[in-house]
């Protein structure tokens, strides 16, 4: 009579050979993961627009979207300087200047994203976004405000692009990463 099974030997060598295969596979698995994480943020960033662009209708008082300055646990703030990938903060624009007061009302705060990704806009909004009581998006000094922010993650191919057009609706677009992206 003969026993049925596997050698330790054999055992070890299947054991070997699937951590090779894993090993392999791993790489892609992390791009694939990356590309999901960077249209998430895309999509949040949306939201946060829209989220604005209904309050101010809502309330029919100016809100705005600014770069989120952290100050060592302190309340968040508008960043003189950086880009979006710090993160934002949508809030209750009382006086209209694009940037928050200590008085004003945070409506949403979003961490800086991940390492690998940049999100920057262009000259229009490059610093904060706002939005009338109309739901139209403008600049400070009353003008339309249209730009796009453009998303991109290290080693991807693909760019995402938030655009906001004239009346301050904002889509999103996903593109051929170019070298003259705002990368």
């Amino acid at each position: 009579m003969r026993n049925r099974g596997f050698t330790l030997l054999e055992v070890l060598v299947v054991l070997a050979l699937l951590a090779v295969l894993l090993s392999l596979a791993a790489p892609s698995f992390q791009g694939m993961q990356q590309k999901q994480q960077m249209q998430s943020q895309a999509e949040q960033f949306q939201a946060s627009l829209l989220l604005a662009r209904s309050e101010a209708l809502r309330r029919q008082q100016r809100v705005s979207l600014c770069v989120r300055e952290s100050r060592n646990g302190s309340e968040p703030y508008c960043a003189t300087a950086g880009t979006w990938s710090q993160g934002w903060l949508v809030f209750v624009d009382g006086n209209e200047n694009g940037r928050r007061e200590a008085s004003e009302t945070v409506l949403q705060l979003h961490h800086a994203l991940p390492e690998f990704l940049t999100l920057q806009g262009n000259a229009t909004v490059d610093r904060y976004i706002s939005y009338g009581p109309q739901g139209r998006s403008q600049s400070t000094s009353g003008a339309f405000q249209a730009g796009t922010l453009t998303l991109c993650g290290a080693g991807q191919s693909h760019v995402w692009q938030v655009v906001i057009n004239a009346v301050g609706k904002p889509r999103l677009e996903r593109a051929l990463r170019q070298a003259k992206a705002n990368c």
